[in-house]
């Protein structure tokens, strides 16, 4: 029974104080240490907590902030005089390797631009821009440096509010794993709350409620918080 006490209450220590920092410092700075991370059980659990779907959307925030890296030397190429097959070819074919590919071989870099869009979805307004400069005449260089500012600061609002939503899913995250520091606290008072859960369908009605209400709650939470960033 200590045994499993001490195990709930260093759970519970590993899980809410140092993960969660980890977590904010890592907005600031992505750079982490790879020979910090925690393996076996430790990892399989802080990897629940700490992730709560923050590794997609890292992934796509630094796949926006290379994106946006991009346009902005494809702008300086512009400004400075190239041509736009040339400033394509000169920014390289990482962001859009389709665009890419055509403007070496002379092909309709629109349309391999609207195709590159599929997977960066920032492309579909440097397509339109492209588009309208490459049949209009007019200043290619200005037009994209104007959308490198504003998607810049579309990614800054994004940041912002990433960084408003982390607390609400620490605290469903912390919530979450609560009944296993409740269940460490009924050992140490002397009851045996495991077992009792399962002695009667009382008990185990009372724990698959409880354990139904956890994931509503954590997936209630990644709901809203999933909607509020869709809307930008």
């Amino acid at each position: 029974m200590i045994f499993i006490a001490a195990l709930a209450a260093g759970i519970s220590a590993w899980l809410f104080i140092p993960v969660r920092a980890r977590a904010r410092l890592g907005f600031v700075n992505e750079v982490e240490s790879e020979g910090t991370k925690p393996v076996g059980l430790f990892f399989s659990l802080t990897s629940l907590a700490d992730n709560f779907g923050s590794r997609k959307r890292k992934a796509v925030s630094k796949q926006r902030d290379q994106t946006l890296g991009a346009i902005s030397v494809l702008a300086s190429e512009l400004t400075a005089g190239h041509s736009p097959e040339t400033s394509l070819i000169n920014v390289g074919s990482q962001v859009w390797p389709l665009a890419y590919t055509a403007a070496g071989a002379g092909s309709d870099t629109t349309a391999a631009f609207t195709l590159d869009a599929r997977a960066r979805p920032e492309l579909r307004s440097l397509a339109a821009c492209w588009h309208v400069g490459l049949n209009s005449g007019a200043g290619l260089g200005a037009s994209i440096s104007q959308l490198y500012i504003a998607l810049r600061a579309q990614q800054e609002v994004r940041a912002h509010l990433e960084a408003e939503l982390a607390g609400p899913r620490a605290t469903a995250v912390t919530l979450g794993f609560l009944p296993v520091i409740g269940i460490g606290l009924g050992y140490i008072l002397g009851a045996e709350p495991v077992t009792w859960f399962f002695s009667g369908l009382l008990g185990l009605g009372t724990l698959m409620i409880g354990i139904a209400l956890t994931l509503s709650g954590l997936w209630w939470t990644s709901r809203i918080a999933g909607g509020v960033e869709a809307m930008l």
